[in-house]
């Protein structure tokens, strides 16, 4: 299955469509440009091939101008997320257990999550589940008006006429009996308004492109033995080792990154590659570079606050010695606190940043998305893991505010308490701990082709 690009005569009402043909019909999208441009753009460079993007099997760079390899060629709708929507669009690829894995464009976009657009039944949405900033690839067509289930994420189309039916014909193959459902997708311009054209065209400035990385061997004196690349400004770095072409197949490893508006030069000893076996093997590297990078990792010593379960909780940080202290507070006063005995962070995406607070037995894992560069506030994803490992046992969104130093005791305004009420995690699709801190470069994911 592939997508393909129809142009249509103009019309009296303006619009962009994606026709989804599969086994149970076709369902139509009526895709919104103008309060999602970004998301619109990207999912149309994906559809027609002319945006770039990283094979999860192989690392090789794909798509381009020439429009010659779509990401959504052989597209499969293969879970939900719980009741609430259908998933698809995603890459599978097969681990060594031979566990199912499914994989996006290699790097995510910007979201538009305050464009307005509530989500409701029939709602196409750009999901995130990893908090603000994470998507890329994958699409949700939504089953229930639940507004909580949108935080994070982005509406940019709606199902029209009759094709809900067909879509809950797909959701119940899907759920009943665990399969997957293929579908082709269709552009349509019906007359596209020159507001939207132009919409369009300053979105897709905003979209990462995936280049190939020219990687250099090198020799040092002590012996030590190196792979080298520039990593270009506002980038990250992927390597995939292969140790055998003609039976291992490729580890696809997204690495470093470069934060930074200047190029910066890299040499990374080949032991501290997975995959490669007494330093042999083959590499080919690729990186995702963004036109806008707006996290970074957070000061030394630092309070952030978050409205958090209804209520406000603060945390004191010191980064350099990996301990912290924090507080739940009420009117401005702390009214509970604790210690936190570890603590470690890393660029999650280019738009926002992992970190990690262990509090007794939990670890509290959260993304916080920066939807401008310099900014102090945003919004927040989190997740409680028992014992350290996954899956959550909880899920909190909501606000933040961070400044540098320790900070005062109390908020310097007061949070908004946006979508900070608890749900369990509501994904069912397979997906692998993304977690890599304190690492030379991320463990393989080895792939059996």
């Amino acid at each position: 299955m592939c997508a393909a690009i129809l142009l249509a005569a103009g019309s009296a009402h303006g619009a962009v469509y994606a026709d989804f043909e599969t086994p149970h019909g076709t369902f139509t999208v009526e895709l919104d440009v103008l309060n999602a441009p970004r998301a619109t753009a990207n999912f149309l460079g994906l559809a027609d091939g002319s945006q770039t993007w990283r094979d999860p099997v192989t690392g090789a760079v794909r798509g381009g101008e020439a429009g010659d390899s779509s990401f959504y060629d052989g597209m499969r709708f293969y879970a939900t997320a719980g009741q609430a929507a259908l998933l698809g669009g995603l890459r599978s690829y097969t681990g060594t257990t031979g566990t199912e894995y499914w994989e996006g464009p290699g790097y995510t976009i910007l979201d538009e999550t305050t464009n307005g657009v509530d989500l409701a039944r029939g709602v196409l949405a750009m999901p995130e589940f990893e908090g603000p900033h994470s998507g890329g690839g994958e699409l949700a067509v939504m089953l229930t008006n639940d507004a909580y289930l949108g935080s994070g994420w982005t509406a940019f189309g709606m199902v029209t006429g009759a094709g809900m039916a067909v879509v809950d014909a797909i959701v119940s193959e899907v759920t009943n009996a665990d399969t997957r459902v293929a579908a082709q997708i269709t552009i349509r311009d019906a007359g596209i308004t020159p507001q939207e054209t132009q919409a369009l065209a300053v979105a897709r400035n905003d979209l990462p492109v995936m280049e190939e990385m020219p990687l250099g061997l090198n020799r040092e004196g002590d012996g030590t033995r190196t792979v080298l690349f520039w990593s270009l400004p506002q980038s990250q770095a992927c390597l995939a080792v292969s140790s055998n072409l003609m039976k291992d197949g490729w580890s696809v490893m997204p690495g470093n990154w470069n934060s930074d508006t200047n190029q910066a030069w890299m040499s990374v000893p080949l032991a501290y590659v997975p995959g490669l076996v007494d330093g042999l093997g083959f590499l080919y590297g690729s990186q995702a570079v963004y036109p806008k990078m707006t996290a970074s990792l957070f000061s030394d010593k630092c309070r952030i606050a978050v409205a958090h379960t209804g209520v406000d909780y603060q945390y004191w940080l010191n980064f350099t010695a990996g301990t912290g202290v924090w507080a739940r507070v009420v009117g401005g006063v702390p009214v509970e606190s604790g210690n936190i005995s570890d603590m470690g962070q890393e660029l999650a995406t280019a738009n926002s940043t992992h970190v990690v607070l262990i509090i007794g037995l939990n670890a509290y894992h959260y993304w916080f998305g920066f939807d401008e560069g310099g900014v102090s506030d945003g919004r927040f994803y989190c997740e409680i893991w028992y014992l350290k490992y996954p899956p959550p046992t909880a899920t909190y969104s909501g606000t933040f505010l961070y400044e540098e130093g320790w900070g005062s005791k109390a908020p310097a305004r007061k949070i908004r308490k946006r979508g900070a009420r608890a749900s369990k995690p509501i994904r069912s699709a397979p997906r692998e701990n993304s977690m890599r801190l304190k690492t030379e470069w991320p463990a393989p994911r080895k792939l059996r082709r």
